[in-house]
């Protein structure tokens, strides 16, 4: 792995990048919820998302850089509901061209840090059911399978199913 990429938490001055990346990564996979150039978030928007995810107690949106360029994006978003607020939902992506080089490991063991100081117990996620890459990552990490949504995605004309994961800290 060659470790020349720096993890940190995403600001809104990384709104234009990860709007960038968010569209590119779109069309490496049928894994994500938008296909290439899918995301139209306008860049206010996602500058509003990013300070707001800053600013929270209980959510973060970490991204890995190189070459001042976004290449993997990790986020945490906390339930603000005072008895549910020590769950948050779990998303992760990484540019096709750095997949099986660790990057997503060492970014699931930020969140899980970040996690930890925010007082978090319980990280949940949704994988589509044929992503057996993203599921064998997130049981490597002591993710466990709770159960499946039925037709949560539909990819390229098809209904997929989620398998629903959590991992307790």
């Amino acid at each position: 792995m060659n470790n020349t990429y720096e993890i940190r938490e995403a600001v809104s001055d990384d709104a234009e990048k990860m709007i960038i990346y968010l569209n590119q990564v779109g069309g490496e996979s049928d894994n994500l919820l938008h296909g290439e150039n899918g995301f139209t978030v306008p860049i206010e928007g996602v500058k509003r998302k990013l300070a707001m995810s800053h600013d929270s107690e209980n959510s973060i949106v970490l991204i890995a850089l190189e070459n001042e360029q976004i290449i993997a994006r990790a986020e945490l978003d906390g339930y603000y509901p005072a008895r549910i607020h020590h769950r948050a939902k779990f998303s992760i992506s990484v540019r096709k061209d750095y997949w099986n080089q660790g990057i997503g490991t060492e970014m699931i063991k930020s969140i899980f840090e970040q996690a930890k100081k925010m007082n978090i117990r319980i990280i949940e996620l949704e994988v589509i059911s044929d992503n057996i890459r993203g599921i064998h990552l997130y049981h490597k990490m002591g993710f466990v399978d709770i159960g499946i949504y039925k037709e949560y995605f539909y990819v390229n004309g098809m209904y997929k199913d989620a398998v629903v994961m959590q991992k307790s800290l």
